[in-house]
């Protein structure tokens, strides 16, 4: 064994975030920057169309910005930047206080309003905190504009899908289930932006943009038991379980519907059945959905069990289905409930219920509307 020291490696330098300076006066700017160059990396510019062009080029996490300026004011600088980066804080300053100002500046989007002379102390807490909220917005906008782009893609290629075969169909019902899980992600993250943007992070606050988090990373993890899922039901290797469908249900409606009150769930828990869960979701999610896209405001989702079997009906008020339709909908290979639909949804319910060895029926609902009834046998033996 030798005895020569391994080399040891530099650490990498930590990057620093982004503080631009905007003031004419060179005491202040030069004050600023001093105060800010151990923690961050400062740019200090001397008018306002000097910051833009900043702007324009680096990303930058907080601008401190003077209001009384030549040629433009902090004002009209305030408000160009909104417009390039609506994300980066900004803190505006002047030695010439006036309440008409101060709102002024708040309505254009500024974060924080200090006067001149400033003290060290509060200026450099005011600028930690404002770096901080503008590197976390930054983060989650860029969430949110990926979580988009995907889902952009994915519709792009569901239209794409040709369903002339077995694996193109597998395909395409693959994308169609990917889809919804993305569009939740994508409204959950839009509240935690919102949350970030308009509410401190902390107290009720911080618990809520904690369960957002917590119901994206449920989405997440379904949006990956699905292509898990779709792998291996081409090893045939799927694994059964027991699985509680009203349970099922009211996770289904709280995850990937926003725990909306146009979906009641009734019955209670014990309907188990051999199955496999995430593919029970899906058939909810989709049933579910197809009412609430064909114009119902009220879905029940009842579950009971009668004669060994368990017993699952998904019940709408909206304007229910043409006897045409509601006589073919469960014979034809592909058949869509709604105009512009594929009719994969429907498809892949069949095929769910079918490999769970139930039965589904659909009927007009009494008062209008349309309930799909679906009957598996109870569960045999136990997880």
């Amino acid at each position: 064994m030798s005895d020569t020291a391994s080399p040891v490696l530099p650490a990498p330098a930590k990057v620093r975030p982004k503080v631009l300076v905007v003031d004419d006066e060179l005491g202040p700017r030069e004050s600023i920057s001093y105060l800010l160059q151990e923690e961050f990396e400062v740019v200090a510019v001397d008018r306002v169309d000097h910051g833009l062009e900043q702007i324009k080029q680096g990303n930058f996490a907080c601008v401190i910005m003077d209001i009384r300026m030549p040629q433009k004011n902090g004002i009209q600088g305030l408000e160009a930047m909104r417009k390039i980066d609506p994300e980066v804080s900004i803190i505006m300053m002047t030695g010439y206080g006036a309440l008409a100002t101060a709102q002024a500046a708040i309505s254009l989007g500024a974060n924080e309003y200090l006067k001149k002379p400033f003290d060290v102390d509060v200026l450099q807490q005011a600028v930690r905190r404002h770096v901080a909220e503008g590197i976390e917005r930054k983060k989650r906008t860029g969430m949110l504009s990926q979580l988009e782009s995907m889902y952009e893609s994915v519709m792009t290629e569901q239209k794409k899908q040709q369903l002339s075969s077995g694996f193109s169909q597998a395909a395409a019902a693959m994308v169609h289930d990917i889809c919804n899980p993305l569009v939740v992600s994508i409204g959950y993250t839009n509240m935690l932006l919102d949350e970030v943007r308009q509410l401190p992070p902390a107290g009720r606050a911080g618990e809520r943009i904690l369960q957002y988090a917590e119901t994206l990373e449920k989405c997440a993890s379904f949006c990956l038991h699905l292509a898990e899922s779709w792998r291996q039901t081409t090893r045939h290797a799927n694994e059964v379980d027991t699985v509680d469908l009203y349970e099922t249900a009211v996770e289904t409606k709280g995850v990937l519907f926003f725990g909306t009150n146009r979906i009641e769930v009734t019955g209670s828990r014990g309907g188990i059945i051999n199955g496999i869960r995430f593919e029970l979701v899906r058939l909810l999610q989709n049933l579910i959905k197809n009412a609430l896209e064909a114009g119902a405001s009220q879905v029940t989702v009842s579950v009971e069990r009668r004669d060994r079997s368990v017993i699952l009906a998904i019940a709408d008020n909206g304007s229910g289905l043409p006897p045409a339709v509601m006589e073919s909908i469960l014979k034809k290979p592909i058949e869509s409930t709604k105009a512009h639909g594929t009719g994969l949804g429907m498809t892949i319910c069949r095929h769910i219920v079918s490999v769970h060895r139930g039965e589904m029926k659909v009927g007009p609902r009494p008062g209008g509307g349309t309930v799909f009834t679906v009957t598996f046998p109870e569960a045999t033996t136990t997880a």
